[in-house]
């Protein structure tokens, strides 16, 4: 008998999407609890990917995590990733969402960010 562990293992199995904030605003109001910004959100990157989980740890009712993302490199376009984005991605169910900490090229020809997620 054969099992073949492969059989539906795809290189970037999940969407994913890096963005920017806007930034937080006074209002002319001058309402400080209400959430106002300069415009919301821009994205920067939609593209297939992988995310794997690297580490997790629980402290004073913090939760953290972080993950690894490969993603492919379009053939002649500058990635516009930069440390500070925002990154967010539906794993199979799984919400992930967090901060760009680091960004470089994987040695497989694709683009590794480096993603933490914090939640209180």
């Amino acid at each position: 008998m054969y099992i073949d562990r492969n059989i539906n293992q795809q290189e970037y199995p999940y969407q994913g999407t890096f963005y920017t904030k806007g930034e937080m605003v006074i209002p002319d109001n001058g309402d400080l609890f209400g959430q106002s910004t300069d415009g919301g959100e821009a994205i920067i990157l939609e593209t297939a990917c992988d995310v794997i989980e690297t580490n997790r740890s629980f402290s004073s009712g913090a939760i953290s995590a972080g993950y690894d993302v490969y993603f492919p490199h379009p053939e002649g376009v500058v990635v516009e990733i930069e440390r500070g984005m925002m990154f967010r991605c539906n794993a199979l169910g799984f919400h992930i969402s967090g901060m760009v900490i680091s960004i470089g090229a994987s040695k497989l020809g694709g683009v590794h960010a480096y993603v933490k997620s914090t939640e209180i």
